[in-house]
């Protein structure tokens, strides 16, 4: 019976190992998927992200290639709605990217980095 209930434990344990690596895996496309929805339906606006439904699939596709994992959850949480999240998060990232989420130029910044999509 021991046997029996270590192979399980294994297994199952060997189950939930995979499972969290679909999530992390997963978790890119699922933030991409946020930022898309929220520049489509024009939440992104203040931050100068104004497209039309292909160009805001490939400026989150851009942006997830060009921020950090950190500055990719800020603008998550902005996507969101999350503006405690946002405000807290900000200042944490590097200076560059901060400029990316700054007011007034750091709209060029960003239409800089997705300019390709428009």
């Amino acid at each position: 019976m021991r046997k029996f209930l270590i192979i399980a434990a294994m297994l199952a344990s060997g189950l939930a190992a995979s499972s969290c690596d679909r999530v992390e895996a997963d978790a890119p496309a699922a933030q991409r998927a946020v930022v898309t929805r929220a520049c489509v339906d024009g939440k992104l606006t203040g931050l100068g992200l104004k497209y039309d439904r292909i160009g805001c699939a490939c400026a989150a596709n851009v942006l997830q290639a060009q921020l950090s994992p950190a500055a990719m959850t800020v603008l998550e949480d902005y996507a969101r709605g999350r503006e405690n999240g946002f405000e807290a998060a900000l200042p944490t990232l590097p200076a560059e990217e901060q400029a990316l989420f700054a007011k007034g130029d750091g709209g060029t910044a960003r239409a800089k980095v997705a300019a390709d999509c428009r």
